[in-house]
């Protein structure tokens, strides 16, 4: 299956990428968005990994990342991820917030 990240889930890599940047530098920050977005074969592939999250919001999933939460939703052929969360947010302000 393919992945599609949208727009949204851009911008909060961009954001965490940016906040990590400046507290530990390019280096780890990179490092870290690596290890979030490694995630996504596995997701493509097994798409049912992720819990359901319909409390957040129906029909999503969400699958962990280190202290990251990804929430993706299977659309057809395609899963598109819709945000990266950091795991100690209150995730349904931060997902309506995004």
């Amino acid at each position: 299956m393919r992945i599609r990240v949208i727009k949204s889930a851009r911008r909060d890599l961009d954001a965490i990428y940016d906040y990590w940047a400046n507290r530990a530098g390019p280096d780890i920050a990179q490092s870290l968005i690596y290890s979030i977005t490694d995630m996504f074969p596995l997701i493509a592939e097994f798409p049912q990994i992720g819990r359901s999250c319909d409390e957040i919001s129906p029909g999503f999933r969400v699958f962990p990342a280190g202290k990251h939460l990804i929430y993706y939703r299977k659309e057809r052929s395609v899963i598109k991820i819709h945000h990266i969360l950091h795991g100690a947010r209150d995730q349904a302000r931060a997902f309506k917030n995004n």
